[in-house]
């Protein structure tokens, strides 16, 4: 899924106390579908209120935000909770995993919204607990999982519906560093085997690592001389590529 931000303005509104925050100021910014795209920024710079508006939780004050070729700045709510259901998968950094159903339910949920035949359901909840590693944990309730079992279930149940975009909001944020390392790991590979488009905001420059770029966003501006909206090894050969991190360092 392509993503196209055209001179987007965000701000939340004021108070009889205080004035409006300006969040986001005329930020433009393109993301070519299939591309794993990093937001990058300190706490406050804006990166997580992109990541809503592409998400289409938030809308924006002024500018057009589109997702392939819909407007999503004019949708109707029913629109937009229709587009968030089939298209779009979220990981966050506190999991959001409903406490009273077990993994299987949870991995389970945005296809019983959509309705899916109880069969297929089954098989497709089978087929991706496997791919994060957990397929001997089905009937196993939140509580009773590790942070990094938690947030691989958050990651099943975000491709569950195998959307074409997926955002991550500080996905190893509350993880140790090797649950944290293995958790980018995951992503990574959903990202080569699925081919989704990914946006993944972060503060750390290891996290960023994984991604095929880094947008830098600081005072709700888009840094463009990181590579915004094209792979850096590509478009830029003055520029080195990304690292892997899983790779070893040549001599």
């Amino acid at each position: 899924m392509r993503i196209r931000l055209e001179h987007v303005t965000h701000a939340y509104a004021g108070s009889d106390v205080s004035a409006a925050v300006q969040v986001l100021d005329d930020v433009s910014l393109e993301i070519a579908s299939g591309d794993f795209a990093v937001l990058m920024g300190a706490s406050g710079s804006g990166k997580s209120t992109l990541l809503n508006l592409i998400g289409a939780v938030d809308r924006p004050v002024s500018g057009r935000l589109l997702l392939d070729d819909v407007d999503t700045s004019s949708l109707d709510e029913s629109s937009l909770t229709m587009l968030r259901r089939t298209s779009i998968g979220y990981i966050f950094q506190f999991f959001n995993l409903i406490p009273t159903l077990n993994v299987f339910e949870n991995v389970a949920f945005p296809l019983s919204l959509a309705k899916m035949p109880r069969s297929e359901i089954k098989s497709r909840v089978a087929e991706v607990l496997k791919e994060v590693g957990l397929g001997n944990r089905a009937s196993h309730f939140p509580n009773e999982l590790s942070g990094g079992e938690m947030q691989r279930v958050a990651i099943a149940r975000a491709v569950i519906h195998r959307p074409p975009l997926i955002l991550a909001d500080e996905p190893t944020g509350n993880l140790d560093s090797k649950n944290g390392d293995m958790i980018l790991d995951l992503i990574r590979e959903i990202h080569n085997s699925r081919r989704p488009t990914i946006v993944m905001a972060t503060h750390s420059e290891r996290a960023a690592a994984y991604g095929d770029y880094v947008v830098e966003v600081a005072d709700g501006k888009v840094n463009r001389g990181s590579g915004v909206g094209s792979r850096v090894s590509e478009k830029e050969p003055g520029l080195a590529p990304t690292p892997d991190p899983r790779l070893p360092t040549p001599s």
